[in-house]
């Protein structure tokens, strides 16, 4: 039976199904990108410094509180309108405005807004958007740890409020499953925004909030942790973003880059190019100094001197450059970090409950001795 005589079979016994050739289905392919005003996270989503995000992909965003979840989700948003995707937001903590959207360049009057911290209504609001004819959306979820059953006020009512046993992180994941479905049937994007927890009890890394299946469910998986940006006065004039991809299904993971927002001139453009230009040889250093070579102009500072390669053509070279050199900013306490903790959730799915015994972990380079609390066994883990 031939390729072509097999898909017309099992599409006529399974109906709906997408069956097709996987080099001429419309799902499998990579439909239109977007890009990101800042040139460095464009390279740690796609190895590319002129886009970050294809259709079909959902991205998870995690990161402490007041870390740019919100507003980084907002930027992309507001570029993929820009490309023709209708901008949907659920807000599960009634943060967004009017205000703030227009901030960061989204157009709220051709978006659409909805409220809702349960998670009821939000797998009927995505069922709807599933029936509907819609398509390239961008779906934003703010915020995952805003999400909670509407069960918590029945039973409160009642005077009878009893513990979730699972049930809002199994129905948590029916909801990622239908965003899913909607990024690859609807060529559309998903965003979600979760919290990354630290674990005293384990004295494990932080761990991302919402149940397995987030991590699972998400291409792309970007942590941002933020700090201010001061002058030579200590006057706070910005905030600096660094951003680590977890997981990345596009590119290797781990890559960091540097988002610099100075509070008066907003996102710097080409924040984290520096490095590349000096290894290329589009720019040359002396002392605090720099030198574009194309043109000979000066800057003094790292900052000003990266507003130079706003150049097209040494943009260009760079992308160019990228493509050849594997280049790389890989995070290896991130790395590290990351690969202890799937070590400690492989261990735990081996041994039984119950039994408390204390373990020792050593991690170098920066993170700090701690104590594992873990069952069945003792062992001890070194992370070189």
């Amino acid at each position: 039976m031939s390729l072509e005589e097999l898909r017309k079979k099992i599409e006529l016994k399974a109906k709906g199904v997408h069956v097709s050739i996987l080099s001429e289905s419309n799902i499998a392919k990579v439909g239109s990108w977007i890009t990101i005003p800042t040139y460095d996270l464009n390279r740690i989503l796609s190895g590319s410094i002129f886009r970050s995000i294809p259709s079909k992909t959902h991205m998870l965003l995690v990161g402490p509180e007041a870390s740019f979840k919100s507003s980084c989700m907002c930027i992309m948003m507001a570029e993929a309108q820009k490309k023709g995707y209708m901008p949907v937001i659920l807000d599960t903590e009634g943060m967004w405005t009017d205000e703030f959207v227009k901030r960061w360049g989204l157009d709220p009057t051709k978006m659409l807004y909805i409220y809702t911290p349960w998670i009821d209504d939000i797998l009927v609001t995505l069922a709807q958007i599933i029936d509907s004819d819609d398509k390239k959306l961008i779906i934003g979820i703010d915020s995952i740890g805003g999400i909670d059953k509407f069960k918590m006020i029945e039973d409160g009512l009642k005077g009878d409020v009893k513990a979730d046993q699972g049930t809002l992180q199994r129905e948590i994941k029916r909801m990622l499953k239908m965003l899913v479905n909607i990024c690859k049937n609807k060529d559309s994007i998903a965003l979600s925004a979760g919290h990354l927890y630290g674990n005293p009890g384990y004295g494990a890394p932080e761990e991302i909030g919402g149940g397995k299946y987030l991590r699972l469910s998400a291409d792309i998986i970007l942590s941002l942790k933020k700090s201010k940006i001061e002058d030579g006065e200590k006057n706070v004039i910005g905030n600096e973003i660094k951003a680590v991809t977890l997981k990345n299904r596009l590119y290797p993971p781990y890559q960091e880059a540097i988002i610099e927002i100075d509070y008066r001139s907003g996102i710097n453009k080409t924040g984290g190019l520096l490095d590349m230009a000096l290894e290329l040889g589009l720019m040359t250093k002396g002392g605090a100094w720099f030198t574009f070579v194309a043109t000979g102009e000066k800057a003094q500072g790292s900052i000003a001197a990266s507003k130079l390669l706003e150049d097209k053509e040494a943009l260009k070279k760079i992308d160019e450059w990228l493509s050849t050199t594997g280049y790389s900013t890989v995070n290896e306490n991130v790395k590290k970090a990351q690969e202890l903790m799937r070590k400690i959730s492989e261990e735990d799915k081996k041994t039984d409950s119950g039994i408390d015994i204390v373990d020792d972990i050593e991690i170098e380079e920066g993170i700090e001795k701690k104590k594992l609390k873990t069952a069945k066994t003792k062992r001890k883990i070194n992370v070189k």
